[in-house]
């Protein structure tokens, strides 16, 4: 859609099997297989031109990167009632409905698939509702059980797996929800209610603001679940939503800290592999890290929670092998960090800012401002992102679009 800017902000959605006649004097008319001419409605598109220019960054990357206080905002936009304690969601779902789920069941793919795993450790404490987190295309829909509500996360709203896992789970009599950011794509006409993260265009072929959208999509849906069913106080609800209000400028205050990551970046942009270690909010994070300093920088990285690194990882960690550690959720993952120290790895700590312990274990440590756990999760994602653009640009590497990669996946 991103291409189409420069020529026009009209555009005519087609469904499936249907097959469009250009004329001459620019009239169109479009026909089902049968040869049967069928009605069509244009949509105007609001995206600005400017969102997809460089606007003097070096990259689309880096631009979408420093974009994502704004798109924050716009995603939290008309949706945080302080007032009710509550988030304000059109989900097609009653109250009703919602207190008598039984579960949620997460399908997503790539970096969407992470958004999704933050979720399965966020809704049953907001909500008190267990989750299954799938990737898309091995979600076996005949597990699914009345009383499920079914929720597909997916940047472009067209990823194949991800759609084909919402029409199986059609047949299950279920609820089912999407976020994406593209209005009117395919996957809001397989679901019940949207979440729109309305972070604009994103050129760059690895997510960066469209992830931290998904992410806060995420909060806004568990603090709405949590209070249909009761199992958020309207003070508990307000609170959350007051501090979610203040995650936009936090981001900005990582970014202003932008040149100590990418010194840091620069340092280890030679090295032969990267690990990333997170427990709780931020092993997803730390997924997320690892992929995209593989699809950028092509440095061959693992994710792990830190509780992991003993049953394995540990046999690959040798001196000076840049570990990052996400360590704003308790201080349980010193203890990890510890373990790789003693081997020799040099440890990269995001932390909350003040932490009076964790400088005594880490070799570097690159401070992050205080929120609740779960919201440092953006800023460690933030900060993961920046160290590996930062790394790849050292590298020369073709940031926007990666090798062997694409924005949007649309075969299985």
């Amino acid at each position: 859609m991103e291409a189409l800017l420069p020529y026009t902000r009209d555009v005519v959605r087609m469904k499936d099997g249907e097959i469009v006649l250009l004329y001459g004097n620019k009239e169109i008319e479009i026909r089902d297989l049968s040869g049967v001419t069928q009605t069509f409605q244009t949509e105007k598109i609001n995206w600005n031109m400017d969102a997809a220019e460089r606007g003097g960054y070096p990259h689309f990357m880096l631009k979408e990167i420093h974009e994502q206080p704004r798109a924050l905002q716009e995603t939290f936009a008309g949706r945080i009632s302080e007032i009710d304690g509550d988030a304000q969601l059109d989900l097609g779902l009653t109250n009703e409905e919602i207190e008598s789920l039984e579960r949620v069941s997460i399908i997503a793919c790539g970096t969407s698939y992470h958004a999704g795993l933050l979720g399965k450790y966020l809704i049953p404490r907001a909500a008190g509702l267990p989750v299954d987190v799938e990737v898309a295309s091995e979600f076996q829909h005949i597990q699914l059980r009345p009383r499920t509500l079914v929720l597909g996360i997916t940047q472009s709203g067209e990823t194949a797996d991800t759609m084909i896992s919402l029409k199986k789970s059609k047949t299950c009599g279920v609820g089912r929800l999407a976020i994406t950011n593209v209005v009117g794509s395919t996957v809001t006409s397989l679901v019940d209610g949207t979440i729109y993260t309305r972070c604009g265009p994103e050129i760059g072929v690895a997510a960066t603001k469209t992830f931290t959208g998904q992410l806060a999509a995420l909060f806004l849906l568990a603090i709405r679940l949590g209070r249909a069913r009761n199992h958020l106080t309207p003070d508990q609800g307000r609170k959350m939503l007051i501090e979610l209000s203040r995650l936009p400028g936090l981001v900005q205050s990582v970014l202003d800290n932008r040149e100590e990551i990418r010194k840091i970046a620069e340092e280890y942009a030679g090295a032969d592999c990267y690990f990333f270690i997170g427990r709780d909010f931020l092993y997803p994070i730390a997924l997320e890290g690892a992929l995209k300093m593989k699809e950028i920088a092509y440095i061959p990285s693992e994710g792990y929670a830190g509780g992991e690194l003993k049953h394995g990882p540990l046999a690959l960690i040798t001196e000076k092998t840049p570990v990052v550690a996400l360590a704003t959720c308790g201080r349980k993952i010193q203890s990890n960090i510890k373990e790789v120290r003693a081997r020799g790895a040099d440890v990269i700590a995001f932390a909350t800012e003040g932490d009076p312990d964790i400088g005594k274990v880490a070799s570097t440590v690159i401070e992050l401002p205080q929120t609740r756990p779960v919201y440092s999760a953006v800023l460690c994602t933030v900060g993961v992102q920046l160290l590996a653009y930062y790394t790849a640009a050292k590298l020369g590497l073709p940031i926007d679009k990666p090798r062997n990669l694409a924005k949007c996946v649309t075969v299985e």
